[in-house]
């Protein structure tokens, strides 16, 4: 079972029921086939609420799912950005960043997952929010990557597109990790190995 990401001290406390719903729905959301829907009833009864009690927070469960993938994202993004920004001087950026995204996965199984097929499933609000949050990974990604130095003077939009290739496989691999622990040093190096051929690449093809 996931762990909740700690919360962020500085925003509101969100309310208990809004709270067990959102973890509830993921839950369940994360184990359903993709042509199955999420009956109210049954995630009000799987939550120990009244069905009732949705309605006080969401007005749809389009609009609750939008509000798991924000939230999961936003937890997504900080972390990744501290992390990438505490890298110890020597080690591997890559190596280090994709370990610390696969233990988020590994912490946060239910979220992640949800937000893996709803990406990889048929066009929805969720979905669009999905690709938005992964442009903004890349983002985050560029400027920090840039502020370290570790990047080749190439187009930046090359660059961008090459992180953007990186981020879906790399994700692919927090599924890959998330079905076989055991395979986490084989997965790292296989997501590092992909980023260097990508930029190794790259700067082959921009060479004169």
């Amino acid at each position: 079972m996931s762990k909740t990401a700690p919360s962020d001290p500085s925003q509101p406390r969100m309310a208990q029921g809004k709270r067990l719903l959102m973890d509830t729905a993921t839950r369940l959301l994360a184990r359903q086939t993709l042509q199955s829907t999420l009956a109210l009833r049954e995630l009000a009864r799987e939550a120990g609420l009244n069905h009732n009690t949705f309605y006080r927070h969401f007005s749809s469960l389009e609009e609750m799912q939008a509000a798991i993938i924000e939230e999961f994202v936003s937890n997504l993004r900080s972390g990744l950005t501290e992390a990438r920004q505490q890298i110890p001087p020597g080690q591997s950026v890559s190596q280090v960043a994709i370990g610390l995204l696969f233990d988020f996965a590994r912490q946060n199984s239910d979220p992640f997952i949800l937000a893996y097929r709803v990406w990889h499933g048929p066009p929805s609000e969720s979905r669009d929010l999905v690709q938005k949050a992964m442009d903004q990974l890349c983002d985050d990604m560029f400027r920090d990557l840039q502020a370290l130095g570790i990047l080749p003077k190439l187009d930046e939009a090359r660059l961008r597109r090459l992180l953007a290739i990186d981020i879906q496989q790399v994700f692919r691999l927090c599924i890959a990790y998330l079905e076989s622990p055991r395979s986490r040093t084989r997965l790292i190096d296989a997501g590092d190995e992909l980023l260097r051929t990508l930029i190794a690449g790259a700067v082959v093809l921009q060479s004169p």
